[in-house]
């Protein structure tokens, strides 16, 4: 466990299909509340198709930086209480426009970091727990991707794009009664840690009754 990295560089390689299906066998020995296994598991299998998703999200976020470089559009939401667009516009303007345009200018994948195949790990509203849900079930993909020599990295701003752009849910079949939770980056790893991984010493709490 210790050993697991995310990982930000890939090799050019696919990964084949008989393998992304058992890593979702894996991911479903993961407990789920109420043992609902409600999961939701889609697969973007190849280099290609994750460009293509690629291109999707930097379209929702290409619209996100344009509304949120409106100032008046920014303020008036503050003056109403909603203060997420300021917060983007302070936090991820930036780097999101950066990252859009080494993609479009030079081909460099800030996103998906070239991974070859894509797990989005989602699950039915309905369920007791759809979130923790997906959440146990990732941790066990990624655990078993690094077991198989797989590099693996979780991709937040793909999870938030599909959140929030009602388009791109309906491109990858996600219905109103659905969510997706994670979004996984795959591939082969190129590139070799030297040492395990560093965790802060936490301290636990005890409780007696």
């Amino acid at each position: 466990m210790l050993s697991r990295r995310s990982c930000r560089n890939f090799k050019d390689k696919n990964i084949d299909k008989d393998i992304l299906e058992d890593l979702i066998k894996i991911g479903t020995t993961a407990p789920s509340g109420s043992n609902c296994q409600d999961w939701i598991f889609t697969i973007v299998p190849t280099t290609k198709d994750v460009a293509g998703l690629g291109v999707k999200i930097a379209e929702f976020f290409k619209k996100l930086n344009k509304m949120s470089k409106n100032t008046l559009l920014r303020k008036g939401l503050t003056l109403f209480g909603n203060k997420k667009l300021q917060f983007y516009w302070e936090n991820y303007y930036e780097s999101v426009k950066e990252t859009i345009e080494l993609y479009e200018n030079q081909g460099i994948d800030k996103l998906f970091h070239g991974a070859t195949a894509v797990i989005l790990v989602g699950g039915l509203k309905k369920s007791s727990c759809p979130s923790e849900d997906a959440l146990l079930a990732t941790q066990n993909i990624l655990l078993g991707a690094h077991s198989m020599g797989l590099g693996t990295c979780l991709i937040g701003f793909a999870v938030n794009a599909i959140a929030n752009d009602a388009k791109l849910k309906k491109s990858l079949g996600v219905n109103e009664n659905e969510a997706v939770y994670s979004v996984i980056a795959l591939g082969y790893p190129n590139e070799k840690f030297k040492g395990l991984t560093v965790r802060k010493n936490i301290q636990p709490r005890y409780l007696s009754f």
